[in-house]
């Protein structure tokens, strides 16, 4: 693995990169705190998704109702499942500042 210059022109340094990132995983929790934060930007990429389909949908729809009362539904479901991830993951950030672990840290 190849080294960083770590000193600067003019005497400045820079602290040591991490080598391995999986060195961060400690425990149990910090495994699935890691988990949560890829689940919570997978859903929310999702929802985003599904809100530009439909948002598509609508617009090829050109005037036939069945067409538009299926984009139009899968819209909805697209911002009310955004609205459910933005509030679980709130939430979960606010249950990680009442319940701070003993180790330290943050679950996320």
């Amino acid at each position: 693995m190849s080294k960083l210059a770590l000193t600067l022109p003019g005497g400045h340094t820079i602290a040591n990169p991490v080598d391995n990132p999986v060195a961060k995983i400690t425990d149990l929790g910090s495994f699935v705190s890691g988990l949560l934060n890829i689940a919570f930007f997978v859903a929310a990429f999702l929802a985003f998704y599904f809100l530009v389909w439909g948002a598509f949908a609508y617009m090829m729809a050109q005037g036939d109702k069945e067409n538009l009362a299926k984009a139009r539904a899968r819209i909805t479901y697209a911002i009310i499942g955004l609205i459910v991830v933005l509030l679980a993951y709130f939430i979960a950030q606010f249950a990680g500042e009442i319940f701070k672990p003993t180790k330290g840290g943050l679950p996320f």
